[in-house]
């Protein structure tokens, strides 16, 4: 059911919200898979909260215990997230929720490169982040994601 917030919205402004939201889920993807996680303060709110589906009974709040929780994902290992189904719903001018599915594919770099690249370890993940964003004076920001792991090989 759509809210009458969202109703109220005109065409052009639901569709910037939906596409600033769901560039928040691939710039979150891109930036842990480049372990630059210094630029997840432009993703998330400082006041943000977070649920690894690695860790799912641990919440982490604020923006400098989720970079310092991300960055604990060791060098050598790669990570390529691939982010689909993204939904994302304008509750207001200043509020939305979404979701993104992920299909995480992971790698030992200590592996040697070849020309079809490295091999990809044998567990692979597939999960749901769960998302609430918020407007504020920097722009559209995650200030809650929970996530679940839903399948595995």
């Amino acid at each position: 059911m759509t809210s009458k917030a969202a109703i109220e919205l005109g065409e052009t402004e639901r569709r910037n919200i939906e596409q600033a939201c769901a560039a928040l889920c691939v710039d979150y993807c891109e930036f842990v898979d480049a372990k630059e996680f210094e630029r997840l303060r432009g993703v998330f709110t400082e006041d943000a909260v977070f649920v690894s589906p690695a860790a799912p009974d641990n919440e982490i709040r604020g923006a400098n215990a989720i970079i310092a929780g991300v960055s604990l994902i060791p060098s050598a290992l790669l990570t390529h997230h691939l982010v689909c189904n993204i939904r994302v719903h304008a509750e207001s001018a200043d509020t939305a929720t979404g979701s993104c599915r992920i299909l995480i594919y992971m790698a030992d770099a200590n592996e040697p490169e070849n020309p079809e690249g490295r091999k990809a370890a044998p567990k692979q993940i597939i999960g749901i982040y769960r998302d609430r964003y918020v407007r504020t004076a920097s722009g559209w920001r995650i200030a809650e994601r929970r996530g679940k792991t839903l399948l595995h090989t």
